[in-house]
Formats: C-alpha cells, sequence, structure tokens
C-alpha cells in the first residue's frame, strides 16, 4: 500500500476472480484505522456474505448503483473514524465545552461530511432545536450552524496536514460545490490557505483557533 495513501477501495473480488476479504484483513491488521471501502454490484452482493467483509475490518459499503455515487462514496472514505482526530477534538472539547453540551460538538464533528441541520443535532442529544439553542447561547457557544462550519474546518485541515488529497477532493467529500468554497472557510476560520495548512502544525493551528472561538464567551 502506499504510504500517501488515505483510504482503499475494493470490489468483492480481484482481476482473478478471488474474494478479497484476506486483503480486507491484511490491510485492518497492518492499518487499524485506515479506511477501507467496499464497492460493489448491489446484485453481486446478494450472493456474497458481507458478513465476512464486516468481521475483516471493512469501513463501509457502497453500491455502484446508488444514486449521488461520488458523494457517497466520498463520505463513506470521510467518515471512517480516525482515532487520533477524535483524540484530539474530545481533548478540545473537555478543555473548552461544558460537560453537558460536549456530545452536540462531537456529534457535529462526527457529521462534518454532511450538512446536519439544529433539528438532526438536536434530536440526537435528546433536545429540542429550541431547546438547544437556548443551551448553547446560554453557554456562551456558537449556534450549531457556526459548529458545523468549524467541524468542516477541521477536518479538512486534519486531512491537509495528514494527506496528499486535493483541495477539490476534500471540498467535495466535506459537502462543498468547489475548493474556492473551502478556501474561503479556511481563510475565514484560520486566516490560512490550504497550501499553509499541509505544513506540520496546519491542524494543531486550526485546532487552537477553534478552541479559542468556542471558549471566548463560555460558561461552565
Amino acid at each position: 500500500m502506499a504510504p500517501e495513501a488515505t483510504a482503499v477501495v475494493v470490489d468483492l473480488v480481484d482481476g482473478l476472480g478471488i474474494s478479497t476479504v484476506g486483503a480486507v484483513a491484511k490491510i485492518r491488521e497492518a492499518r487499524p484505522q485506515f479506511p477501507v471501502v467496499l464497492w460493489c454490484e448491489r446484485d453481486a452482493a446478494r450472493n456474497c456474505s458481507l458478513t465476512d467483509f464486516a468481521a475483516a475490518g471493512v469501513s463501509a459499503i457502497v453500491f455502484r448503483d446508488e444514486a449521488a455515487l461520488e458523494s457517497r462514496l466520498l463520505s463513506a472514505i470521510t467518515g471512517a473514524s480516525d482515532v487520533a482526530f477524535r483524540q484530539l477534538t474530545d481533548q478540545a472539547i473537555h478543555r473548552r465545552v461544558p460537560i453537558a453540551l460536549a456530545p452536540v460538538v462531537r456529534f457535529c464533528l462526527d457529521q462534518a461530511h454532511g450538512l446536519p441541520r439544529v433539528e438532526a443535532v438536536a434530536r440526537a442529544v435528546g433536545m429540542s432545536p429550541r431547546a438547544l439553542a437556548y443551551q448553547l447561547k446560554r453557554a456562551g457557544l456558537p449556534p450549531v450552524s457556526t459548529l458545523v462550519m468549524w467541524s468542516k474546518a477541521l477536518v479538512a485541515a486534519y486531512r491537509l496536514e495528514r494527506s496528499t488529497e486535493s483541495v477539490a477532493v476534500i471540498a467535495r467529500s466535506l459537502g462543498f460545490a468547489s475548493g474556492s468554497a473551502l478556501r474561503r472557510l479556511l481563510k475565514r476560520s484560520a486566516n490560512e490557505t490550504p497550501q499553509a495548512l499541509r505544513g506540520p502544525g496546519g491542524f494543531g493551528w486550526v485546532l487552537r483557533c477553534f478552541e479559542r472561538r468556542i471558549g471566548k464567551n463560555v460558561r461552565r
């Protein structure tokens, strides 16, 4: 596997017709947190034990006949958990966010590849949209829409520093229509360009900007 690869997409079988379950297992053993997406025909999957692939460690399954295929594939890759990213952002949440509202910020970070509306976030944390908006304002935290945009900026910065993915690919996987939209977000959030954030410490800088922003008016 190339060291600069950011994910592996496999079919049910390789070019010789041999099941890729073993290959998935080997990738998972070598790179426990590496995204491995199974991309296959829906009909072929019916005649195959997807349980074996799940046990081998695939991160997501995407069928070729799905609508918005590119978006679905990119979201599957983006959504595969990255332990380092989660640990670093969890630490920031612990330092800056009241315990009762930490799940709200965590949900926005985990759903950064989409555009979760306040209703979805509220439902995920067991509140009504009105109650959630009130609790965020009362704690001095930004509204959900701002938290979602910060989440996208953090994911983008992490991938810019840790991978060779193009700005356009990262932008599309995070729901932006173009790389320019992502560039504007990073400029607005951290006053930096994607190129600058590719260097060592790029993600750390955006994370510090995020902490300063959410901690500015926070009341615990």
